[in-house]
């Protein structure tokens, strides 16, 4: 699934959850508490509906993460194909200039995809999904546009304006007192439903009828002026484009109906605290005389009325006759609600793509990783056998050329999430074969890369993009980043021999080296910084992390071109193979039994 929507659907959750909790609360303190926080805490909700931020650890974050993981360690890869030999493009195939025994073992990637085409297209429909979501977003919010230009046009085509010197003079007044300084219209328009406002910068209020007495025209004004004043007609349209954008989730249509209510409320309670709680009856016949007009036209989208329909006027008139000032303990628990919902919305969060929960399989690093989205993640288990990864011709998928009577080699692909992995393990569990395995791999960009090594030897220099993760036991590993790398590498290396080699000289990193074992020694560059048991290399860009580990016993090496921490502490058979490898030298296939098998002895 594109990474935008998923971060989309987490906010439309999260808002979700926070619609919910309001919609509860309401129940218990809808009169107890201003009406005007009512109104305005709405507005935490929206910015959780619209903002794509969130702290780094989150309840969505932490969601999406577990999912993400359930479905890598639960979804099965598709069975290995076993088409017969000699047939091109099958999976295996007598290998060129290989023994009779061995074979080449190539990835099923071209026939699952062929086997499998509603597969694909499935899969296409789903990572293509955001398209019908932005598109019926966009459909929504240009009918809603339409619909307010076709109200606006309505209106002003049957405005006239106001002549009365004393009307105007009034609105003036009123208008000061209430810190408006914009010029204000008034109109006349005997087809409207109600008193409303029209205009985002050039303000006017509508009349149904210039025919209304003194005292309900000074209501009724600062009513809408008030409107004005706190900007509702931004506040309405703002909800109005959340709703299109969530037009997939039924609570974002609840809170919508709640805003609409909860401004006339707010409003109300905002006109008496001005006039007093003396003149609540007045002001709530006013309301009662405006729903007597003769006006039909409803659609009041973008508009704010002075009333809209009669189960509304029941309830505001029921607010305003129980209008009261606040007391002290109700203004304490107004902001302790407050801080309970930005609190609420900050917990619940949204999906993030940082290091937490950007890919399941990530390393878990300081620093942040490759966004790997778009490219294909990559496992390998090696377990009692000796591998040395090269680059497939190009064109070619995963294969290996190996003894079957002695190794057992398992390529699966997962066409849907894109995953390549190889299984490597040797059937008679000893180490004592004289065959080198070579695994063949396409020399693209990857994503995630897994590396697991038990009891065994690998070799691999040609990984030059992603987030690696090594786990190595009892192992030989040999792994040269080269020139150019971008990514990550979280590795730990448990009781073996780990040589980590960066081409760029870890230029480009941040590197930190925690030896955490018993016996044995770490050689690394003069330029890596000692702290106790921490060496950090921290001269470099940052733009790729490093993390090693050495746990129980072994020997540790991290190289660069030419910067040893002194000659003669490194070994003069580790020189020949560092120089091997620096050189671009392949590995010869008898080196597993000429070091590995000599040193077990």
């Amino acid at each position: 699934m594109n990474a935008v929507l998923k971060i989309f659907l987490s906010m439309s959750f999260s808002g979700g959850l926070l619609i919910l909790a309001l919609l509860l609360g309401k129940q218990f303190l809808k009169d107890k508490i201003s009406r005007q926080w009512q109104y305005y805490i709405w507005l935490i909700v929206v910015l959780r509906l619209l903002l794509p931020f969130g702290p780094e650890v989150s309840l969505m974050g932490k969601a999406y993460q577990t999912v993400d993981q359930a479905i890598s360690q639960t979804a099965p890869l598709p069975p290995q194909q076993q088409p017969p030999l000699n047939v091109p493009g099958s999976n295996l195939a007598p290998a060129v200039g290989a023994e009779h025994h061995n074979e080449t073992v190539s990835s099923p990637a071209d026939d699952v995809t062929t086997a499998h085409p509603l597969q694909d297209i499935g899969v296409l429909l789903i990572n293509q999904i955001w398209l019908v979501w932005l598109v019926a977003a966009l459909g929504l919010l240009i009918r809603k546009i339409t619909i307010y230009q076709g109200f606006m046009r309505y209106i002003r085509a049957g405005l006239t304006p106001v002549s009365d010197i004393e009307r105007l003079d009034e609105l003036s007044i009123v208008a000061e007192q209430s810190g408006i300084k914009k010029p204000i219209e008034l109109c006349v328009n005997p087809l409207v439903s109600s008193p409303l406002l029209i205009g985002f910068f050039r303000p006017c209020i509508v009349l149904p009828s210039a025919d209304i007495p003194e005292k309900d025209f000074h209501y009724i004004i600062l009513h809408e002026l008030t409107h004005y004043k706190r900007r509702d007609m931004f506040y309405k349209w703002l909800v109005q484009i959340t709703v299109c954008l969530h037009w997939f989730n039924p609570l974002v249509y609840l809170m919508s109906r709640e805003i609409t209510k909860a401004c006339e409320f707010s409003c109300d309670e905002a006109v008496l605290a001005k006039m007093g709680s003396d003149n609540a009856q007045d002001y709530g016949k006013t309301l009662l005389d405006a729903m007597a007009a003769v006006g039909r036209y409803k659609e009041n989208l973008g508009a704010v009325t002075l009333s809209e329909n009669k189960q509304l006027l029941k309830e505001r008139l029921g607010a305003i006759m129980k209008f009261r000032e606040q007391s002290r303990s109700v203004k304490i628990l107004t902001v302790l609600l407050t801080l309970c919902v930005v609190l609420g919305a900050a917990f619940v969060g949204v999906y993030s793509l940082g290091p937490a929960t950007a890919n399941a399989h990530a390393a878990s690093l300081p620093g942040t990783p490759l966004d790997t989205t778009g490219r294909p993640s990559l496992s390998l288990d090696v377990s009692n056998a000796a591998v040395n990864v090269l680059a497939a011709p190009r064109g070619s998928k995963i294969y290996a050329e190996f003894n079957e009577d002695v190794y057992q080699v398992e390529p699966r692909i997962d066409g849907q999430r894109d995953i390549w992995s190889v299984s490597i393990s040797c059937k008679t569990n000893t180490n004592n074969n004289a065959e080198t395995i070579k695994l063949y791999i396409p020399d693209i960009a990857y994503g995630d890369v897994t590396l697991n090594v038990d009891n065994g030897h690998l070799t691999c220099d040609l990984i030059r993009s992603g987030n690696i993760v090594g786990n190595f036991n009892m192992a030989s590993v040999f792994l040269t980043l080269p020139e150019g790398f971008t990514g990550s590498v979280d590795a730990t290396a448990n009781s073996g021999y780990f040589q980590l080699i960066s081409k760029d000289d870890f230029k480009n990193t941040t590197t930190t080296i925690t030896d955490s074992g018993d016996w044995g020694e770490i050689y690394k560059p003069t330029d890596f910084k000692e702290n106790e048991n921490t060496y950090t290399f921290a001269d470099g860009t940052g733009a790729n992390t490093i993390q090693i580990t050495r746990k129980g016993t072994g020997v540790m090496g991290i190289y660069t071109s030419q910067n040893f921490t002194a000659s003669n502490e490194f070994p003069d058979d580790w020189k020949k193979l560092w120089q091997d490898e620096w050189q671009g030298k392949p590995w010869e296939d008898d080196w597993w039994q000429n070091t590995w098998q000599e040193n077990d002895d």
